[in-house]
């Protein structure tokens, strides 16, 4: 009798292993510039626009990138920017099950030039020389 549930037990739990499949799809490619060197911290994004499900990434060392556990199907509105380059946007990108979508761009210098930031300071007096520790001010109040 003890054999008979065993068994039973033993096939439910190999129907219950199977039985778990894959139900998510996944997004990756290679981020480089005209001459094909890597941008390595370019932005990923990709919309999933029917939900506005939102899935980020960023190139790493060698401009590759990988965004897993992505919503199956579409239409995805996919976004690539590098500070400098012009944004590269695909639209209309359908994802397969349990299928990596492979998404590689070379991305084009910006014509415009960034402005210089410039960041000016005054000494107050709190931080010199000869104060080198911590001190109290204690006052009426």
């Amino acid at each position: 009798m003890k054999k008979i549930y065993l068994v039973i037990f033993a096939m439910l739990t190999a129907t219950m292993a199977f039985s778990q499949g894959v139900t998510t799809s996944s997004m990756g490619g290679k981020i480089t510039d005209a001459t094909g060197e890597p941008l390595p911290g370019a932005s990923v994004v990709a919309v999933h626009v029917p939900s506005g499900t939102t899935y980020g990434a960023a190139a790493d060392f060698d401009g590759f990138y990988r965004m897993s556990g992505m919503r199956i199907g579409g239409p995805y509105t996919v976004t690539i920017s590098y500070v400098g380059f012009n944004d590269d946007i695909s639209e209309g990108v359908y994802l397969n099950l349990g299928q990596t979508e492979r998404i590689s761009r070379q991305l084009g210098e910006n014509a415009t030039a960034l402005d210089e930031v410039v960041i000016t300071a005054q000494s107050n007096g709190v931080f010199d020389s000869n104060k080198t520790g911590s001190a109290t001010n204690i006052d009426n109040k």
